[in-house]
């Protein structure tokens, strides 16, 4: 497990694949926010679909699927939280189906 507790971080391999490199500091002002389109939506639970099984041992083919799905998805949380939104919103307005929504959470939220 990288030193960051995110399970995604540990598919992708090496550092935090999640910050952003955003300060938490003032953001003066209320921002408005475009609405999350339904192509990231999309996108993500056909992500998470692919991030649902083990690779079977001994097949560096769907390992490397798996990598590369966890990359994306890492990607995909970076851009969106440089915009001033979290994916995990997503899980929590119940935008995702329940179980991707719950693996959603389980692979970038913090294990400690």
């Amino acid at each position: 497990m990288p030193a960051c507790g995110h399970p995604l971080c540990e598919l992708v391999g090496g550092d935090c694949s999640l910050a952003a490199g955003l300060s938490r500091g003032c953001q003066t002002g209320p921002r408005k926010l475009a609405p999350v389109d339904r192509d990231l939506i999309d996108e993500v639970a056909a992500l998470l679909t692919e991030l649902a099984p083990s690779p079977p041992p001994g097949d560096p083919a769907a390992a490397e699927r798996q990598r590369t799905a966890a990359t994306r998805l890492a990607f995909l949380f970076r851009r969106e939280a440089r915009t001033g939104r979290s994916l995990l919103v997503l899980a929590a307005d119940d935008q995702l189906d329940p179980d991707l929504a719950t693996r959603l959470q389980a692979l970038c939220r913090r294990r400690r």
